[in-house]
């Protein structure tokens, strides 16, 4: 069909009789119903004045080239009658704010995929350190700015209607829903939406062009997949997976990328040049038996570890026989047919109740068979033992990162909360701040760049600090908090105790005779100093 707006340079314009609005959601995605068209022509019009580039973003879109009828404005932003967010708008009830319900309507497999991932679950934070220090450490009571325009900006926000003193919604004098501005706008993955549902599309597929091209590009992934605690995009810069896509041709060139390719985008068929974030998570890809493997929109469904954690642990997923899933640690995975607790977060007004219970497991995907299908994308391009090996360089600094440091972090802050020196977050301490960098900044640093190929922050950015926080702030602030508390015998022979070990017991010199030796000499010759 002709795009809509050259349409309207022929096409009279339909008058509506003010209080007949028609909707129903389903029913607006009937794309060869004529009133369905005749009311997004209608939008088309007058958002073409009011907001020209929008118009133009969805005419170059896949929506307006559908071939069985385009998918226009009312399309997708028609209400069903009686909805909260729903208001009569030039004579069709409508909703600004869609939700993945929404988008379920045609794209249903990647919805479902979705809603399974951490992605969608992203908005689920309150109680966590990270919440604490955004509202209420770098926060006001009255004032949630950080929250709004930080962390909810990728988590996502709980979408709000404004309220009156008696909790009433408001709204305006066209009767369109007063939101919260707290809340919106918003589009971070794991929002929760009015209508109960978990994530936001557009929050890789940018409005209203909703590109799958612009969606597997990593630049999108760093909107926020970036910064002190996550850096997988400085991370991807600085590996030879980012060398190679950054320095080859983004078109369809015979050592490009193809990335701007419309529809499906095959690794082995469409491109090989270069891996992205979207092809090792989420693509598909040319198996060696020319079967063609199916992308996914869980982007765990190739993670084999934790490296989020204070201590890392090895990623079971498991569903539930009511469908629902969740990743349990553990190097041995559960059975089918055992019972597990899961925990759930429901949407009760504008707060999230949190359900734990006992399900029963009805599949297992393995942490091995996550890793093997993360393998499998990398036998696209490597040998079986080039793969095999990067995992067991992978696993090495996860378990150097464990055993050296996080186990006997966590066992000291256990310690000094059962003696009652460590209160609550423990942030009104330094001692808070120095663990949690250890932990929460260095340690996944270090642990992401192993995983990704960037030697740099594997050690400077990670291991190198951990070590120097650890032995010279952690264990100091450990000691002093203790000996306030006249407690620090325990600690004492503690601390002892650990740096007797192997390899903790370079502090007690600053290494041997024997290697000062050969680097001072190394430094003679090298910078003759």
């Amino acid at each position: 069909m002709i795009i809509l707006r050259s349409l309207l340079v022929f096409v009279m314009m339909v008058v509506f009789v003010p209080g007949m609005a028609f909707a129903l959601t389903q029913e607006s995605f009937d794309v060869k119903n004529k009133k369905n068209q005749e009311m997004n022509k209608k939008c088309i019009t007058c958002h073409l004045k009011e907001n020209a580039s929008l118009v133009r973003q969805w005419e170059n879109s896949a929506h307006a080239a559908a071939k069985d009828g385009q998918i226009g404005c009312f399309t997708c932003h028609a209400a069903n009658v009686g909805e909260e967010m729903g208001y009569t708008h030039e004579g069709a009830f409508i909703k600004a704010i869609l939700s993945p319900n929404d988008c379920a309507m045609c794209h249903e497999p990647e919805a479902r995929e979705m809603a399974q991932s951490h992605h969608a679950t992203a908005g689920e934070i309150m109680a966590s350190l990270d919440n604490m220090l955004a509202e209420v450490v770098g926060g006001m009571p009255s004032n949630k700015a950080n929250m709004a325009s930080g962390c909810w900006q990728c988590h996502g926000s709980i979408v709000s209607l404004k309220k009156d003193k008696d909790g009433n919604a408001l709204r305006s004098k066209t009767d369109a829903p007063q939101m919260d501005y707290n809340t919106w706008p918003n589009s971070g993955i794991g929002r929760i939406n009015p209508d109960g549902s978990k994530g936001a599309c557009n929050a890789c597929h940018s409005k209203h062009s909703f590109s799958a091209s612009r969606a597997r590009q990593p630049e999108n992934c760093g909107k926020c997949h970036l910064g002190p605690d996550h850096p997988q995009k400085e991370i991807y810069e600085e590996s030879k997976h980012g060398i190679a896509y950054f320095t080859a041709e983004r078109g369809n060139s015979p050592d490009g990328m193809n990335i701007l390719k419309d529809g499906s985008w095959v690794l082995g068929d469409d491109y090989y040049t270069a891996p992205t974030c979207s092809t090792c998570h989420m693509g598909s890809f040319i198996k060696l038996n020319g079967a063609v493997a199916k992308n996914s929109h869980n982007v765990g469904d190739r993670i084999s570890w934790n490296l989020r954690a204070p201590v890392s642990s090895k990623l079971n997923r498991v569903i539930f026989t009511d469908g629902t899933g969740t990743d349990i640690t553990g190097d041995i995975a559960p059975r089918p047919g055992q019972t597990a607790t899961a925990k759930s977060y429901s949407r009760e007004g504008d707060k999230l109740k949190k359900i734990v219970s006992e399900k029963t497991i009805q599949s297992v995907m393995s942490w091995k068979q996550r890793r093997s299908n993360m393998k499998e994308v990398c036998k696209s391009c490597h040998g079986i033992n080039q793969a095999d090996n990067f995992y067991r360089q992978l696993d090495d600094v996860v378990m150097l990162y464990n055993e050296k440091f996080a186990k006997p972090g966590v066992e000291l802050v256990n310690m000094l909360k059962e003696d009652g020196i460590w209160e609550n977050s423990g942030f009104q301490h330094r001692i808070g701040y120095t663990w949690f960098e250890i932990w929460h900044h260095e340690g996944r640093r270090a642990r992401m760049a192993a995983a990704m190929f960037a030697p740099d922050y594997t050690h400077w950015h990670g291991m190198y600090e951990i070590s120097r926080n650890f032995y010279h702030e952690f264990l100091p602030e450990v000691q002093e908090m203790a000996d306030h508390a006249d407690k620090g015998e325990r600690y004492r022979t503690y601390i002892k105790a650990l740096m007797a070990k192997p390899e903790h017991l370079w502090i007690k010199t600053g290494g041997s005779a024997e290697t000062m030796q050969l680097i001072e000499e190394e430094n003679k010759l090298r910078y003759n100093q």
